[in-house]
């Protein structure tokens, strides 16, 4: 049987998978449709970049069309391939294979063990006549490989300690020149410090978490390629390199005559970075033997599909490398329902706690606790968790009229009903975006002068770029602040208020940065906003003086909710007469979709045909947000 990457990967999560594949592709077991593997990889690559930028709501859902999603953003995987290509050949000598376009003219290496035959495709194949190097493009970034703080100050992404309390931290891997290697050095400062940096180095073979994933992605070529080349009296040493976008890079606009975009080197960054992975891979080695043994088992005796397997992290529940078979073990086998199964309760990740054993979501559905009220009682301990219990079981909502009130209280008309739609694009369009820059290209408005007092069209203004490939941002700058009011000292005259207000606020603090002189008005407007998520769940900071333990509970809940205040969720439950169902553009995704797609000939979600049309569509969605807050707020005020 021949065994790809993919299939490598996807068969070794668990012995569901593999009957469960062939059960859908009986005649596959000897053929491998690489391009179609190779783009449902690129499709979970950039996903992975767009959520590590930052999404554009409480949860960006990724819910069109997987091939609408995928052919939108084909051009850019290429053109990032294209751009890895041209980094390596600044920093590798000799003779490179590699086509972004055909995975076919790609460099094969395919290995033969126990009758199956192992396979890769290499995306950047260098060789000298004393060494070969592997280079793996991934469309994410470096991001979550590099120690930095977040917005809130705090440590995030990968580093150590010298084990004391408040103690020095170091970057796990440094740069030198355009590549990361591990610290060694400070990982000496101290024996403290040795033994985190062990540790942490550890948390790159968890081939199931967001900074392992890759590496045991690279590790399985490692595997392939070594004993392929070994087998054809090759031993020149082999390196294995992660090439992936770099999260610090800024765009300078630079154009060649045809005004397609050139990634220069720019104070000392590149587009691309290299990760050096050559310890990790040789690490992950006796991990992926015990794979293909394990995979072997499942080959030589399938699983039978209608009995049940443990679920784990293996399935990815809920994240976007979520097995495509999660409905099969979790609905078909288990039951698990669509709406408030036991992971809906807030911040489930977090565990339960009964007899001081934690219980996780997949322990939970492990015992047969698959919907929220199969979960005991007494076993939560949240104040939160025991107001959805208690919603889902009577039927009732839970609603903290005195906070509510309160948030309303420090509100100062008008209200500017805003919000955002962006397009997450893997290579920086215009000067001064970064990879991944959630590059705004419409805004809509509705302004509430007085308590309850908008009207949809009349009180509504909306931006939208005319052109989907010119940079229209100043434009857009000037148009925010037009639209907005200001008191004779600078300060916004009323409030800015949007569903996850942080969004907002970011996107208006880089317009600041790029046009000065619209800087004071637009930071004006960010830095006087409420969020509509801290009226209907909470902020233990706002309703500080509540309390620590009210500040910490939701407001309001709905069963309806399902554990989720996106603006779909809450939509439904307070405003059951506004729907985005049967909206031709009905979420963000299919927003930018639409906007990459203005004059494409084919029709865009089966019926939008022209660029008119599918600029009425994208007005209509994006009206429908900031006039679904105004909705939101008419409706609590009924309620308190």
């Amino acid at each position: 049987m021949f065994v790809s990457k993919s299939r490598f990967i996807n068969w070794t999560r668990c012995p569901m998978y593999f009957p469960m594949d062939l059960k859908h592709n009986p005649t596959g077991k000897d053929d491998i449709d690489a391009e179609r593997e190779r783009r449902a990889e690129m499709l979970e690559e950039m996903r992975d970049g767009a959520e590590s930028s930052g999404s554009a709501g409480e949860e960006e859902e990724f819910d069109a069309s997987p091939s609408a999603e995928l052919e939108a953003l084909l051009p850019y995987y290429n053109k990032v391939e294209d751009e890895a290509l041209k980094v390596a050949r600044k920093y590798f000598k000799g003779t490179f294979v590699a086509d972004s376009r055909d995975v076919h003219n790609q460099k094969l290496f395919e290995y033969g063990l126990h009758g199956h035959t192992y396979r890769c495709y290499v995306d950047i194949y260098n060789e000298t006549p004393d060494e070969i190097n592997i280079i793996e493009v991934k469309a994410t970034t470096n991001s979550k490989y590099r120690h930095r703080l977040d917005k809130n100050g705090k440590d995030t992404g990968l580093f150590f300690s010298d084990g004391t309390r408040g103690g020095s931290k170091f970057d796990l891997l440094v740069k030198d020149s355009n590549f990361w290697h591990f610290n060694v050095a400070d990982s000496m400062v101290c024996d403290g410090a040795a033994k985190s940096f062990e540790e942490k180095k550890k948390s790159l073979l968890d081939r199931f978490s967001d900074v392992g994933k890759y590496p045991h992605d690279l590790a399985f070529q490692r595997f392939v390629i070594e004993h392929a080349l070994r087998n054809s009296g090759d031993n020149r040493p082999v390196n294995f390199y992660l090439a992936v976008l770099n999260s610090e890079y800024v765009y300078d606009d630079a154009r060649d005559a045809d005004g397609n975009c050139i990634y220069n080197e720019n104070d000392g960054q590149e587009i691309i970075t290299f990760l050096d992975l050559n310890e990790v891979t040789e690490a992950y080695q006796p991990i992926v033997l015990r794979e293909i043994a394990t995979l072997e088992s499942y080959i030589s005796t399938p699983h039978d599909v209608s009995k049940k397997v443990p679920v784990g992290c293996f399935c990815a529940w809920g994240k976007n490398t979520e097995c495509v078979f999660w409905k099969h073990c979790f609905q078909t086998l288990r039951n698990v329902p669509d709406y408030n199964s036991a992971n809906k309760y807030l911040h489930s990740h977090m565990s339960f706690y009964k007899d001081h054993n934690i219980l996780g979501k997949y322990e939970l559905i492990e015992a047969g606790k698959c919907h929220m009220l199969d979960v005991k009682e007494n076993w939560l301990t949240s104040e939160n968790h025991k107001y959805q219990r208690w919603c889902c079981e009577t039927h009732k909502e839970h609603i903290d009229k005195e906070k509510m009130q309160f948030w309303f209280d420090q509100l100062e008309y008008p209200i500017y009903h805003f919000d955002f739609e962006t397009f997450p694009c893997p290579l920086p369009r215009f000067g001064g975006e970064k990879p991944y820059r959630q590059s705004v290209f419409e805004f809509s408005l509705h302004i509430e002068r007085e308590p309850g007092r908008c009207d949809k069209v009349e009180d509504n203004f909306i931006f939208l770029n005319k052109e989907c490939f010119d940079d229209e941002r100043r434009e857009l700058a000037k148009a925010i602040v037009d639209h907005f009011e200001f008191n004779e000292d600078g300060t916004l005259h009323g409030t800015m208020l949007a569903q996850n207000t942080s969004f907002e606020r970011d996107r208006l603090k880089e317009l600041a940065e790029l046009f000065p002189e619209y800087r004071d008005k637009l930071l004006a407007i960010r830095d006087k906003s409420a969020d509509l998520i801290d009226l209907l769940k909470t902020n233990k900071d706002f309703y500080a003086s509540f309390g620590k333990k009210r500040a910490e509970t939701i407001n309001f809940y709905h069963e309806n909710l399902s554990g989720s205040y996106s603006i779909k969720k809450t939509l439904p439950v307070l405003v059951p007469s506004l729907t985005y169902k049967g909206m031709d553009v009905g979420n963000g995704v299919q927003a930018y979709i639409t906007y990459l797609n203005y004059d494409s000939p084919e029709p865009t979600f089966g019926i939008m045909k022209t660029k008119s049309e599918r600029q009425d569509a994208l007005r209509t969605y994006c009206q429908q947000d900031t006039w679904a807050m105004v909705e939101i707020l008419r409706a609590v005020r009924k309620k308190i």
